[in-house]
């Protein structure tokens, strides 16, 4: 499951490290709870928020193990992505172990084990609980889940004209973006991965550059050209679908099915693994 980020005028709130800080929190405050009547319950307090952020430090540097390209290419990715579900289980499995040892040596066995096991179990339910409760969070403005997609016409790279309803049929992952914006350049190879992955299954990219927003619209073709971006470009010189579609924040991805429907919208960086999830979604 992918949270949707909640969109703060301009700001992108990261809904998902959000939920995870918290259950970190909650974390370290159940291990301070069960161990409230031991004699060394600062140390093992300590020990779990130290837990706490080997957890974060790990999901988030997990990425550079399961895309050493990607983050060498685009070392911004790092602040902006994580290893997705495998940097979940992997970031688990190294701050439980690093619990477990940190008392192992000074209560034994039984008491490391309970100590692992209350940061792990708490940290698992707030989680559960945070996901379920911020799953249905929709930033208001732009077009809905479940409603037509506007269709509009604009012009390519070339000077050809595309239109939305061009793609009838297939599954579009519609991004918003600039070429100033941080978080785009660091989206870019992953929507590139995509694009390469999925384009013989039905599946187009098509991405809409916010060029009214552009200093140089120049600077769209050269960075297209840099960054070898192989997916449609098209330009919006007039900002007219950036209204349609209520885009105030970069970026910001539409996921839209064969029949036109909207099926998802994503504010912020868009990780190659979210993207998957939302055409499946969509299908």
């Amino acid at each position: 499951m992918t949270l949707p980020n909640l969109q703060l005028g301009a700001t992108v709130l990261n809904i998902e490290l959000l939920v995870y800080l918290i259950a970190g929190i909650v974390g370290a405050y159940a291990v301070r709870y069960q161990q409230r009547k031991h004699p060394d319950r600062e140390r093992q307090t300590g020990d779990a928020w130290n837990a706490v952020f080997l957890w974060l430090l790990v999901w988030k540097g997990s990425l550079f193990l399961f895309d050493p390209a990607g983050v060498i290419a685009q070392p911004l990715s790092l602040l902006f992505f994580s290893g997705g579900t495998r940097g979940i289980w992997l970031a688990s499995l190294i701050a439980l172990v690093y619990l477990f040892l940190r008392n192992y040596r000074r209560a034994g066995n039984r008491e490391a084990v309970k100590i692992a096991a209350s940061w792990g179990a708490a940290m698992l339910v707030a989680t559960m609980i945070g996901y379920t409760a911020l799953s249905p969070i929709e930033s208001k403005g732009g077009v809905r889940v479940d409603q037509a997609a506007p269709d509009f016409e604009l012009t390519d790279l070339s000077g050809n004209a595309v239109r939305l309803s061009d793609y009838r049929g297939q599954t579009v992952v519609l991004n918003f973006w600039a070429t100033w914006c941080r978080v785009c350049q660091a989206e870019m190879p992953h929507v590139e991965k995509f694009y390469q992955e999925h384009k013989d299954r039905n599946v187009v990219v098509l991405s809409v550059n916010a060029t009214t927003q552009e200093r140089n619209p120049g600077l769209v073709q050269e960075y297209a050209d840099k960054r070898e971006l192989s997916f449609p470009i098209v330009l919006d010189d007039r900002g007219d679908v950036l209204g349609d579609y209520g885009v105030t924040a970069y970026p910001t991805t539409y996921v839209i099915d064969p029949s036109g429907s909207v099926k998802s919208r994503y504010l912020g960086a868009f990780s190659y693994e979210s993207m998957k999830r939302a055409v499946r979604g969509a299908d």
